[in-house]
């Protein structure tokens, strides 16, 4: 397999084939990420394409010093994150999904003899109660929890130390756990 830095150098050279490349490479690790961000598939779409969009137009700033997907996962989260502030989706996402309706869904869900509906509320659940997290914690769940990076390529990605992501992560889990806890523990 060629690596991505070959496609990131013709790409530079004018080959927008080889960007193409990069993107059938990248699109469901950056979809993914964006989906878990934002909640819904069609801000996710919308927010990968502008990452893809962001990532040709400053190609030429990418330094080889790092992964060409740690680079792409770091204007992924930086679109993620602009999408928030500009389209204010994390109000539209909290104010669609209220705690009476979460606590609606749970005490309905005993009543529903479908494991898999089950497990789907409970997902959405717990998506709900990441989407509350503060922004910095939200995103080092979703790049670990969700993305399955380590924490060395967290902290590239989000510019911080080793001990900083895990200081999050580990705010971030005990912020959930007070969320989750009157549905279940």
């Amino acid at each position: 397999m060629i690596p991505d830095d070959v496609y990131v150098h013709k790409t530079v050279e004018g080959d927008v084939e080889a960007f193409n490349e990069l993107v059938n490479r990248h699109h469901s690790k950056i979809y993914g990420l964006a989906y878990r961000m934002l909640g819904n598939a069609e801000d996710a779409e919308d927010a990968t394409q502008e990452t893809f969009l962001e990532a040709y137009k400053s190609i030429k700033t990418f330094r080889f010093q790092s992964q060409f997907g740690t680079w792409l996962y770091k204007v992924g989260l930086n679109t993620c994150n602009q999408y928030i502030r500009k389209s204010k989706t994390r109000n539209r996402m909290l104010d669609a999904y209220t705690e009476e309706t979460a606590s609606r869904g749970l005490a309905e869900e005993q009543e529903i003899p479908d494991r898999l509906a089950i497990k789907a509320e409970q997902r959405e659940v717990v998506q709900a109660a990441i989407d509350r997290l503060p922004p910095k914690q939200r995103e080092v769940v979703t790049l670990y929890y969700m993305q399955h990076l380590k924490y060395k390529e967290i902290a590239e990605i989000l510019n911080c130390s080793l001990g900083t992501v895990a200081s999050r992560l580990n705010k971030a889990m005990q912020n959930l756990k007070t969320k989750l806890k009157k549905y279940y523990f």
